[in-house]
């Protein structure tokens, strides 16, 4: 028979290893030039500092956008891409709108690593350049106050056309593309209807039209004056445990389930 004694022993090594493997191994993860420490107490934590958006009007209108990470986990961008921008585009489809709330689906966001730091806000041509580095894709949730499921929620202060401070946006995002996403397919997330996604999205975001452009916006999308909307977004997620980290823990689940076989083949014997 296995003794207290030796279960708990067998186990204290496996958690040892465990912890050693955090402690030991847990050093900043590189993708693509962009780095992050997944021990941070803000992991997953990325902050769009400013974007611009489309304006939309009617259900089928994409609202499309572009803009820079501005933050990783607190740190700023010469330490989270040294040398590089991180930027991203998007865009949503208007799927429904009741008095002042929006809902969008399908939608999605895209991320690229740019080493030549061209980025612009005043011009979209620099957005979406260099190396892609993630893609995201809208997951289908629900967010009380709502009457439907969606993968962007947005509530409008003023009108849809013209939202004023304090109008925001809730959202669910999958990792699905890019050589970063499967360091973030973790599935933390609750969505509102008894599943997980990856990431939530939050943003707040106001009518801020451009010195110098019309009050309707331009139809050219290369154009800083087809974007009258700025804001900025956070995403909320969870970095995948390094291999490292969970085999080290393996290794010592591994070690309990040995010592547990070779006393119970022992008692066997005996018998």
């Amino acid at each position: 028979m296995l003794k207290k004694k030796s279960i708990g022993i067998a186990l204290a090594c496996a958690l040892a290893l465990g912890a050693w493997s955090g402690s030991t191994l847990a050093t900043p993860i590189n993708v693509g030039g962009v780095v992050w420490d997944p021990t941070s107490p803000l992991d997953l934590t990325v902050q769009a500092l400013n974007f611009r958006e489309s304006s939309i009007s009617s259900v089928g209108d994409v609202l499309t956008g572009y803009g820079v990470i501005g933050s990783f986990n607190g740190t700023n961008q010469a330490t989270f891409c040294p040398g590089c921008d991180l930027s991203f585009t998007f865009q949503y489809t208007v799927s429904s709108i009741i008095g002042n709330r929006v809902e969008f689906s399908p939608g999605s966001i895209s991320f690229f690593v740019d080493n030549t730091s061209s980025f612009n806000v005043l011009n979209p041509a620099t957005a979406g350049v260099g190396t892609p580095w993630l893609t995201l894709s809208g997951h289908t949730g629900a967010v009380l106050g709502f009457v439907g499921t969606a993968q962007l929620f947005s509530e409008v202060v003023g009108t849809v056309t013209n939202p004023l401070t304090g109008s925001n946006g809730i959202g669910f995002l999958d990792a699905t593309g890019g050589p970063a996403a499967s360091f973030f397919q973790t599935h933390t997330q609750p969505d509102g209807l008894g599943g997980f996604a990856d990431f939530t999205l939050n943003s707040e975001f106001l009518n801020s039209i451009v010195r110098g452009c019309a009050s309707t916006p331009s139809p050219d999308p290369t154009s800083i004056c087809h974007y009258p909307i700025t804001g900025t977004a956070t995403l909320i997620g969870r970095t995948v445990p390094e291999p490292g980290e969970m085999g080290l823990l393996g290794l010592g689940l591994a070690f309990l389930g040995l010592l547990v076989g070779r006393r119970r083949k022992e008692t066997e014997g005996r018998v």
